[in-house]
């Protein structure tokens, strides 16, 4: 003999309610159980990282030794890589906490994690442009290239923003040389501006373009002429084709707002922070050292707006003790709990068929003294 059964058209607001409230602990519990995952190639971060902090340390020493280390409120990490904030060859204003951002080793990191999503291996050649305004991201744009083995081709510009590399005696191509010296960096730039506005120094005195010049010479740099836009970027891009001995270029590094390298403040901002393997047709209407790059196909690596990719990577902003090495999300990714995330769907779309699209729900209900459906009842067999 068949039963009949009987049940509403409409879902019961109970049935609802128990859904969302099954569904809401279903989502707490997988952002609850989510897991940290080592990121990849996560030795060369490591070593990148543990050699730029011990640049860093060198450097340190040595301003210490000259009596330039500025205080605590200046430099509350201790990382002996923030300079004055004016002095005669400080060439542009400059914001604080992002060359205290800058100094975190741990950029090394991302520096080489850009590199291998460029495609660098050990070998290849990459060419830098760099300035005085963040010697702390320029020792770690060093370090990454070493820990990877690429090999270099760089052109500094010794001006520095405030509280960059801006005293007169040791200046970015200073510490650079240092490095080089103490054999921690196997390499050195190969060319040298003035830097400053339109790379030229305009507006710094004749004194302080002498100071500049006087520094490129000291540490044996062939300084950079053209005073005419245009020819600088000509002049940049053919120091760095006789260098390459007629091998490519797998990326072009960018450290800060130099304007040959970036286009002036249209080209800076054109270009996103981190990796840019292509760019818009607009923005190749913008020359620059980067531009001539993309154009040729080679990624840009442009490292700007330090607080962004700080906080792109899990870096903290303006550290008050210098970060320990290993430490950022540079280094260790949370993922959701991917069985986890299956299994509770999986409840929730089997709660549905059993409690919406069969009686079950409906009996449920009414087990419990839930209310009768006010609509017609529909009939089951």
């Amino acid at each position: 003999m068949k039963r009949l059964y009987w049940r509403p058209r409409q879902v019961s607001q109970t049935v609802i309610w128990l859904m969302a409230a099954f569904s809401l602990l279903g989502l707490a519990s997988v952002e609850r159980f989510r897991t940290r995952a080592p990121q990849g190639d996560l030795d060369a971060k490591m070593e990148a990282s543990g050699l730029a902090l011990e640049m860093m340390r060198a450097i340190k020493a040595e301003k210490m030794h000259m009596s330039q280390l500025a205080d605590d409120s200046i430099d509350p990490s201790g990382s002996g890589m923030i300079g004055q904030m004016m002095s005669p060859v400080t060439t542009l204003t400059g914001r604080l906490s992002a060359k205290q951002t800058a100094v975190n080793p741990n950029f090394a990191a991302v520096i080489v994690e850009q590199l291998i999503g460029a495609g660098v291996k050990s070998g290849d050649l990459v060419a830098v442009g760099y300035s005085g305004s963040f010697p702390g991201m320029n020792v770690n744009v060093c370090a990454a290239l070493k820990a990877v083995g690429a090999q270099p081709v760089i052109i500094a510009s010794a001006g520095s923003s405030q509280w960059g590399a801006n005293n007169p005696d040791f200046m970015w191509i200073d510490m650079e040389s240092l490095l080089y010296e103490e054999g921690l960096l196997p390499f050195k730039a190969v060319a040298c501006s003035i830097g400053g506005y339109q790379d030229i120094g305009l507006g710094m005195t004749t004194e302080a373009r002498d100071m500049v010049k006087k520094a490129i010479k000291r540490n044996k740099l062939p300084l950079l002429t053209s005073t005419d836009y245009v020819e600088a970027i000509e002049e940049r891009m053919q120091i760095y084709r006789k260098q390459s001995g007629g091998r490519d270029y797998k990326a072009y590094i960018n450290v800060g707002g130099g304007t040959i390298s970036v286009g002036r403040s249209m080209g800076k901002r054109a270009y996103k922070p981190g990796l840019n393997l292509s760019a818009t047709r607009d923005v190749l209407q913008i020359d620059s050292v980067m531009t001539r790059f993309m154009t040729k196909g080679t990624p840009i690596i442009h490292v700007v707006e330090i607080d962004r990719m700080a906080f792109k990577y899990g870096l903290p902003l303006a550290p008050q003790q210098m970060p320990p090495i290993g430490e950022g999300g540079i280094y260790n990714q949370t993922r959701y709990n991917k069985l986890w995330t299956a299994t509770v769907l999986i409840l929730i779309l089997l709660s549905l068929r059993a409690l919406v699209l069969t009686d079950f729900g409906y009996r449920f209900v009414k087990g419990r003294g839930g209310k009768k459906a006010a609509s017609s009842p529909e009939p089951m067999v």
